[in-house]
Order: C-alpha cells, then sequence, then structure tokens
C-alpha cells in the first residue's frame, strides 16, 4: 500500500473512531488467578494536567513462597503486549516471568496503554506519546510501592524494558527517579536507519488486520498501528536463530503502537535523557538485531565493543553492565539463544538486589 493511501485510511479512520473509547474500569482489582499470578486492572492517568482516565491491565506473578520484597515491572516493545514478557510456548525457554520468578522475583507484566487488555483512548482526541507512557509507567511504580497492586507493599521497584518499552524505561527512570535500577534491552543509542524505515513501512491501520477484525471494540483500534501479516521475522528477528513455531505464534498475538510513539520514539536516543539515570543499569541486546548493529550503527559483535559505545551516554552512577547475546536478533526473549538471556538477567539482577 502507498504512503499516500495510508495517510488517507488513517485520517479517515481517525474521524470514524471519535465516536468511541475504551476506558477500563477505575478500581485495581484482581480479576483472573492462575497459580502464582493475579491480573489487575490498575487506574491511571494520561497526564497531569487534564488527568484523563485509562487502566493499565498488568499480571503480578510471585514466587512460590509469596511475594518478594524487589518486583520487576516489565514493560513491552511497540506492536508487542505482557505476552512478549511471558511467551506461552516453552516457557521453560522463553519465558522471563517464569525464570525470574523461579529465581525468587515477583515480577509485574503491563500492557502498554493502546495495547491488549489495557484502555484504548481515541487516537483523534487523545495522543499517546513515550512521554505518556513514562508518566503511566510513573505511577505503576507508585501503585507497586504503595501496596495498591495485589495488598503487597514491594521495598524495591526494578523497570525492564524491551525496544519501545525501555525508551519508556530511559525516560521513566531518568525524569521521576523512583526506582532501583533499569534494564534495557533491544535499544541502543545508534540507530540503523535503512533497517529502521524498512520497519516502519511494514505499519498498517490495525483496522485491516484480521488479528484486530473482530474485536467487539473494533472502533477505538482507530488510529493504531501494527505490522503487516508476514512481516515480523525480517523486522524483529534473526530467523536462522528462530524456532517457526515463536513466529507462528508471535503473529497471531501481535498488538499495536501509536502514531505519537513512533514519533517520539528517536528523540530520547538523542536528547541525553540516560546519563539522567542514577540506578544500576543493565543493556542487553542481541548480535544480530538489525535495528541498532552493523556498520551504520554499533558495532555488536561482543559486550566489550557495545559497552565502548554505550559508555558515554550512561553516567558512572549506572554501572553500566552489557550483554551480548548470540544468534539473536531484535526480540532475545524469542530467539533459541533466550535461556543465555535469561540467564544473564537473573544474574544481574542477583548481583545488584536480593529478592
Amino acid at each position: 500500500m502507498a504512503l499516500h493511501q495510508r495517510a488517507v485510511l488513517l485520517f479517515l479512520l481517525v474521524i470514524l473512531m471519535l465516536s468511541g473509547t475504551a476506558l477500563g474500569p477505575r478500581s485495581a482489582h484482581a480479576a483472573t488467578q492462575a497459580g502464582t499470578c493475579q491480573s489487575f486492572n490498575v487506574p491511571v492517568t494520561l497526564d497531569n494536567i487534564l488527568s484523563t482516565p485509562v487502566t493499565i491491565y498488568g499480571e503480578l506473578c510471585n514466587p512460590a513462597g509469596g511475594p518478594s520484597h524487589t518486583v520487576q515491572l516489565l514493560v513491552p516493545g511497540g506492536t508487542y503486549g505482557h505476552i512478549y514478557w511471558n511467551f506461552p510456548y516453552q516457557p521453560q525457554n522463553y519465558s522471563y516471568v517464569q525464570a525470574l520468578t523461579a529465581a525468587g522475583y515477583s515480577t509485574f507484566n503491563i500492557d502498554r496503554i493502546g495495547t491488549g487488555r489495557s484502555s484504548h483512548p481515541p487516537i483523534g482526541l487523545l495522543t499517546v506519546s513515550m512521554g505518556t507512557n513514562a508518566y503511566v509507567v510513573h505511577q505503576v511504580v507508585h501503585a507497586l510501592r504503595n501496596g495498591n497492586i495485589g495488598n503487597h507493599s514491594f521495598n524495591r521497584v526494578l523497570l525492564v524494558g524491551h525496544s519501545l518499552g525501555s525508551v519508556t524505561c530511559w525516560i521513566e527512570a531518568g525524569t521521576y527517579h523512583d526506582v532501583d535500577g533499569v534494564i534495557i534491552t533491544g535499544l541502543l543509542h545508534h540507530l540503523n536507519a535503512t533497517t529502521l524505515a524498512g520497519v516502519v513501512a511494514t505499519l498498517y491501520p490495525a483496522t485491516l488486520d484480521q488479528r484486530f477484525a473482530y474485536q467487539l471494540l473494533n472502533v477505538n483500534y482507530a488510529g493504531y498501528l501494527t505490522t503487516e501479516p508476514g512481516t515480523r521475522g525480517k523486522d524483529f528477528y534473526y530467523v536462522p536463530g528462530t524456532d517457526p513455531n515463536v513466529l507462528q505464534i508471535d503473529e497471531a498475538t501481535k498488538e499495536t503502537a501509536t502514531p505519537g510513539e513512533f514519533a517520539s520514539f528517536a528523540i530520547p536516543i538523542a536528547d541525553g535523557i540516560s546519563l539522567q539515570i542514577d540506578v544500576p543499569v543493565l543493556v542487553a541486546v542481541g548480535q544480530k538485531d538489525a535495528l541498532f548493529c552493523g556498520l551504520a550503527a554499533t558495532d555488536c559483535t561482543s559486550a566489550a565493543t557495545i559497552q565502548r559505545a554505550e559508555a558515554p551516554f550512561y553516567s558512572p552512577k549506572a554501572q553500566l553492565q552489557v550483554a551480548a547475546i548470540p544468534e539473536a536478533g531484535h526480540d532475545i526473549n524469542l530467539h533459541k539463544t533466550a535461556p543465555l538471556w535469561l540467564a544473564t538477567a537473573r544474574a544481574w539482577t542477583s548481583q545488584h538486589f536480593a529478592p
């Protein structure tokens, strides 16, 4: 589909969707329970001026012994939801949630605004940007600390992000200074502009995608974007290192993102916000991540080369550590080498924070 056709479709869809909104319930309550996990709808606002009410959906998973003192708040990337962190296929290999709860840590795994079971505010009325996401996550951090989620007050909160979710973590930690540590995945400070343009070219209106065609509140997807069918392997994976079943499930469970998120995604890469982070930081990327690695971007051949490239963008207080995951592309959780990454995450977390 030509770019001008997409623009026209987006404009028409925005006009059509002005008649509806999908705001969730205002109380933070346990909706379902499965094993050690509970689902919550957390009331937040999109801003501190209009105080537009929305809800964030999240799943609180605790170790078998009960809630830990430290909780990891998991923020998914663009066109992904909470399933990215708790993948249903071979969870022993691909589930970050399972790996970290087995190590004794609680996790709170969210859908961003406009994805999954979180509120889908009308794009024509509201702009959901990276700053919006950071402000929402800031409220969730306080809810976790104050015992408003699961009736347990967590002493320590770690932010864990992927890609666009990692940008959210940069902004939140660098602006509000209310977390104890940050794990950044799928994000470096040098973009491969050519590859990024290729990913952007695969985006189209979510209302045209079969994945969202039968949603009860389909009108509230108007203005939202997702990836065209069959493009996620090229966009987010090193295909030789990927199980085909993972790609199939990824396509079936893909989510959305907003034009505002994509428009504001690159700004924090250049504005120095990561220098304001004053808590320990782990950066992990796949060595085959075409969005950030290569001659036009960062030398990802080793952790040492990535460390040299990234160190100028973090303060000494960040105590920056870097992990380079072999045979993995952008989605390091979902490649065959994911167990190496999950072991790295466990080791770094236990090095800095007891459960």
